[in-house]
C-alpha cells in the first residue's frame, strides 16, 4: 500500500496526464500548447522517478506515453512550425518506463508484454522497440506491433 504522500503524487501526475490529453480538445489551440503539455509531462515524470518505485506508477507512465504519442502526431504534421521534436518528449518518457520496469524488478515476459501493448497503442512511433534491446536481450526481437489487418 502506498503512503498518502505517494498517493498524492500519483493523483497529481494523473491530473497532469489528463491536462495534457486535453491540450488539443478545444477549438483554439496552437502547436505551442502541444509542446508545453509534453514538457510538463516530462517534468512531472522526472519528479515521479525521484520517488520510490510503486506499481501504480508504471500504469501512469504508460498512459503518459500513450497521451504523448497522440499529441506527437500534431508535431509530426507541423514539422515546419514546431520548436520541439516529438522525440524530445517521447524519449524521456520511454526512459522512465524502462527505469521503472527495472526498479520494480519485472520479469522479462511482463516487460515484453507491456512493450507490445505500448507499441499497439502508440501508432505515431513514440515507443521504439530497439530502445528495449538491452533490457530484454534476445527476447527484444520477438516484440513488435500487432498486425493491423
Amino acid at each position: 500500500m502506498l503512503d498518502p504522500a505517494d498517493e498524492s503524487a500519483l493523483a497529481g501526475f494523473q491530473a497532469v496526464i489528463r491536462d495534457a490529453s486535453n491540450a488539443t480538445t478545444g477549438t483554439r489551440w496552437e502547436i505551442a500548447d502541444v509542446e508545453n503539455a509534453g514538457h510538463r509531462l516530462v517534468a512531472e515524470v522526472e519528479i515521479l522517478r525521484a520517488r520510490p518505485a510503486a506499481p501504480g506508477m508504471l500504469d501512469l507512465i504508460e498512459k503518459a506515453i500513450e497521451v504523448w504519442d497522440e499529441l506527437a502526431g500534431n508535431l509530426i504534421d507541423a514539422y515546419y512550425a514546431r520548436r520541439t521534436d516529438p522525440e524530445e518528449i517521447g524519449e524521456p518518457l520511454v526512459d522512465a518506463h524502462q527505469d521503472l520496469c527495472v526498479r520494480l524488478d519485472l520479469d522479462l515476459d511482463e516487460i515484453a508484454d507491456r512493450l507490445a501493448g505500448l507499441l499497439d497503442r502508440c501508432p505515431n512511433g513514440t515507443v521504439d522497440p530497439a530502445a528495449y534491446a538491452e533490457l530484454l536481450g534476445e527476447q527484444a526481437g520477438t516484440v513488435g506491433r500487432a498486425p493491423r489487418w
